[in-house]
């Protein structure tokens, strides 16, 4: 048995996973293991997972709303229920919000300049810069003073030391009235994943706002949401697909962007059907299809991708997340979630449909092609159905219970799985977002309280745990702030006695306790508390970023 131990856990045989974010009182994701037995337990397996134990929370969001046409009733459900997602982050004992930081990017990268006009070509940016990819990525919060943003050169939203400290009023009142400055009239092309790589990650066309950059801080939790109708189109740099192709009149644009995305049952949908161009209609369960990825599939051959083509011209969904989590030392610090398409919670997914068929031409004035080929909605909202009274006699499309549904997010589904358990899936069909928004702020707060999801092996005799817990020091990369080891302390706390509290403890100690409130979603309710002396609490807070490792039998 080892509990209280002084000896390093370094020497265990152990799998390491989640950090998750800091609160104090500490709470602690524990390890997992084997029922074992007693009085001989056997230490192997074991596991040994660490987590920030600040004495601040610190959560960096950005949020990615798609700004094309069909999204106006989608925000504004956005709007109605964020509230929701900001309660969930509020610690019950006290309703304090943790220092968070939050930006806001769009889904409108342009195409390249292969429009001349309309919501794809070229566009003015606020500072007056001419740009023929949209809004780049760029945080879109300057100059939005009159939502209640009290700095003309802000970034992003923060909240820090119990108030706001760059906006005056509710956050989730000034973060709504900047998302509705969003409006819908951004491109219908939409590049949501590669906007998150210009906002966060990449040069050039990024760095033209350097300064959003210095938002992500090392030891803070990142959360992405993103918002879409529609699947992701990030086709930079192959943006010469779109554009007015004659050959490609007969399909939406987004369409050039699945069918060669796409592959359901094994094959590329690139083939006919659909085919591309598309040929003829196509249905196949969404189970069967999935995005295609991987350098196979690049058009890095210098393939003209304004004709047909079998290769797939979009950026590999694969390589993006590692983007993202290059961003942190450790990338379970990032919780990825997406509301898009996908099909509605409860509903069976084995009747959920990839499907592609004929609609009504939106662009009247193209008396040429009164039917297009076009991906269907995946789902709907359960008020908006598709009826009758709507319904195109020719196609039977209903355009109008199209409006408030969305077509298939394979590609922002791949995305979101490369994040495993911290990636969040919901559907924008819901007819409101009160239960993606609250399961959200939960799962976040979930981290910042450090709870024990696991079921652990308990002492017969007293029903304590056997666990080591031990402070570990962040030392950061002095060239690269992003890069941050941590120095174990070989000195293991011991466990808290009963009754314990700050004033009468003579050193550091921990208590495993059950808080259904901070913990709900965790085995029991589980929660580890750090309880340090008054004395020392006095002298300060504990460097930013110390963690605190546990090992369990």
């Amino acid at each position: 048995m080892f509990r209280n131990s002084k000896r390093s856990i370094a020497g265990w045989r152990t799998l390491r996973w989640a950090i998750a974010l800091p609160t104090l009182p500490l709470a602690w994701w524990a390890c997992t293991s084997q029922p074992l037995p007693h009085p001989v337990p056997q230490i192997d397996p074991t596991t040994d997972p660490y987590i920030s134990v600040s004495p601040q929370r610190l959560l960096d969001l950005v949020f990615m709303i798609d700004n094309s046409p069909s999204m106006a009733p989608k925000q504004a459900k956005l709007n109605a229920q964020f509230h929701g997602l900001i309660s969930a982050l509020k610690d019950p004992s006290d309703g304090t919000l943790p220092d968070l930081r939050v930006a806001i990017i769009d889904s409108d990268l342009g195409t390249g300049g292969h429009y001349s006009s309309g919501s794809c070509g070229p566009k003015t940016l606020p500072d007056g810069s001419q740009s023929n990819y949209g809004d780049m990525g760029r945080f879109q919060t300057i100059g939005a003073t009159g939502c209640g943003v009290t700095s003309a050169d802000a970034t992003y939203l923060e909240y820090g030391k119990g108030g706001p400290v760059n906006f005056t009023g509710d956050i989730s009142t000034v973060f709504q009235c900047l998302a509705s400055g969003l409006g819908t009239i951004g491109c219908s092309e939409e590049h949501q994943l590669q906007a998150f790589e210009l906002a966060l990650v990449a040069g050039g066309l990024g760095a033209a706002n350097d300064a959003q950059r210095t938002m992500i801080r090392p030891n803070a939790y990142l959360g992405l949401v993103f918002l879409s109708d529609e699947d992701d189109c990030s086709a930079y740099p192959n943006d010469a697909m779109f554009g007015d192709i004659p050959s490609l009149r007969g399909e939406s644009a987004s369409l050039r962007c699945y069918t060669r995305a796409y592959a359901c049952n094994g094959n590329n949908t690139s083939n006919p059907p659909p085919g591309y161009p598309t040929s003829a209609a196509f249905t196949a369960p969404l189970a069967s299809c999935e995005a295609r990825s991987g350098v196979s599939d690049d058009c890095t051959h210098g393939e003209d991708v304004s004709q047909p083509t079998s290769c797939n011209p979009m950026k590999d969904v694969v390589d993006l997340a590692n983007e993202i989590k290059s961003l942190k030392s450790d990338p379970s610090q990032i919780l990825v979630a997406g509301i898009f398409g996908w099909p509605l919670a409860g509903s069976d997914p084995a009747q959920a449909q990839y499907k592609v068929d004929l609609i009504p031409n939106p662009n009247t004035a193209d008396t040429a092609h009164p039917t297009i080929w076009d991906t269907w909605p995946v789902c709907y909202d359960p008020n908006h159905l598709p009826s009758a009274s709507t319904m195109d006699k020719t196609t039977g499309f209903d355009p109008v219970a199209a409006g408030w549904g969305a077509t298939p997010g394979l590609r922002m589904s791949k995305f979101i799985d490369q994040f495993g358990d911290n990636g969040l899936k919901f559907s924008i069909c819901e007819s409101d977002f009160t239960a993606s928004m609250k399961s959200i702020g939960n799962t976040i707060a979930t981290r910042q309280n450090l709870c024990v999801d696991y079921k652990l092996w308990r002492d017969p005799t007293t029903g304590q745990p056997d666990c080591r817990v031990a402070y570990r020091t962040p030392v950061i990369d002095p060239k690269n702030s992003s890069s941050v080891t941590y120095s174990e302390s070989p000195v293991g706390m011991p466990e808290c006695a009963s009754g314990a509290t700050p004033d009468n403890i003579q050193a550091d100690c921990w208590q495993l306790t059950i808080d259904m409130t901070k913990c709900p979603d965790a085995y029991n309710g589980q929660l580890l508390n750090v309880l340090r002396t008054r004395a020392e609490m006095n002298l300060g807070p504990l460097l930013a970023g110390t963690k605190v490792g546990m090992q369990c039998l």
